[in-house]
């Protein structure tokens, strides 16, 4: 069977999602020279990297490019870290920038990528290990800054979608040199202190690439792994990838995701109830009216089968009245017979009476006695 053709727009729409959503082409990094560099009025950077064989179109935005100590050349070997994205009106790709450094300061970068594929080599991002959602949390748990929007959108989310929820907060630092160390330790004091935290909200909002280096941490990802609690990852915005996202049970693209990911609408919940509720109530009516149906054939069948079992016992009672009343002695007797008893039994034969016994004879109209006289 032919395959439904699609529009230009829905494989573009369809190829950024892709894109969009894996890991690897969310967060590259980059090496090569520039070319084509073009300073833009509003600010932004594009240009292209290219090494001896391929070339790759590249956006730096405006706040990215404003951080710039100098200046962009044609021909500086750089190192850029960003995601692979489609522009949908041409369907070209390029690299949207969240980092570029001259070639050789790419260390974050590389660091990133051996942390990456040694704890990936390990098993700590494999699927068989994460552990699921649970439907209906009595109590989240939020690790992330006491002072950031994050935790405002949160709660504002998780307030919004169900106040049957309890919500601890364990306020950590998110940025800064010691931001890891107080995230890993506050996530080992509740797995080995807290027993009624159901999930695990760990993360922060968006900021630059080095903002977000402390979800980076290799001890921190340890962490998040042997915690017995499910952990969702909320770290920065959709296009920010880091290590803990790999690591913990669920990847949400934002904080607010992240709150809606944990707590299930109970508005929503209402609605479906609701809806079975009057499916339920639809099919016992359905059934109730089948069932008085089903109980009024019954009555009619019965009543029927009564019926005809009474006629039928008129017609043997009258045919049995009819051979009671043809063969009634009375009317036996009124035709010309007698019955001859002796002491009260009926006789049925001479050799049942001798000379001289009394007998009483019975007529159709009355009786006599008599006495034998001869046999």
């Amino acid at each position: 069977m032919a395959i439904k053709p699609v529009s230009v727009s829905q494989l573009n729409e369809y190829i950024s999602r892709v894109l969009g959503t894996d890991p690897l082409l969310s967060f590259v990094t980059v090496r090569g020279e520039i070319e084509g560099i073009k300073y833009h009025a509003s600010g932004h950077v594009y240009f292209s990297i290219a090494d001896e064989a391929s070339r790759i179109n590249c956006f730096l935005p405006r706040e990215k490019a404003a951080g710039l100590k100098t200046l962009l050349e044609n021909g500086d070997s750089v190192v850029i870290t960003g995601g692979v994205s489609v522009y949908k009106k041409t369907g070209s790709y390029s690299i949207y920038v969240r980092e570029i450094e001259p070639e050789g300061a790419g260390a974050a970068a590389t660091a990133f990528d051996e942390l990456k594929a040694k704890l990936e080599k390990e098993g700590l991002f494999s699927r068989a290990h994460k552990k699921n959602l649970p439907e209906f949390p009595h109590k989240i748990g939020l690790v992330t800054s006491d002072t950031g929007a994050a935790l405002k959108d949160m709660l504002s989310i998780l307030d919004s979608r169900n106040r049957l929820v309890d919500i601890v907060l364990f306020p950590v630092l998110v940025q800064g040199d010691s931001a890891a160390a107080d995230i890993t330790r506050t996530i080992n004091y509740i797995d080995e202190n807290v027993d009624d935290i159901d999930v695990l909200i760990v993360g922060r909002g968006g900021g630059a690439p080095g903002d977000l280096a402390c979800f980076n941490d290799e001890a921190l990802a340890r962490a998040i792994y042997k915690c017995h609690i499910p952990v969702i990852s909320a770290v920065g915005h959709e296009i920010d990838f880091t290590i803990a996202d790999f690591v913990a049970d669920v990847r949400a693209e934002t904080p607010t995701a992240a709150a809606q990911l944990a707590a299930p609408d109970t508005a929503e919940i209402m609605n479906r109830l609701k809806a079975v509720i009057d499916g339920l109530k639809a099919h016992a009516s359905n059934k109730l009216m089948y069932e008085t149906l089903r109980c009024d054939n019954l009555i009619m069948e019965l009543k029927s089968s009564a019926l005809k079992r009474i006629g039928d016992g008129e017609k043997a009672l009258s045919s049995v009245g009819t051979v009671l009343s043809e063969n009634n002695p009375e009317k036996i007797l009124k035709s010309g017979y007698s019955i001859v008893t002796k002491d009260g039994k009926a006789v049925s034969s001479s050799s049942e009476i001798s000379e001289g016994d009394r007998v009483e004879i019975l007529f159709g109209d009355g009786r006599a006695k008599a006495e034998i006289t001869g046999v």
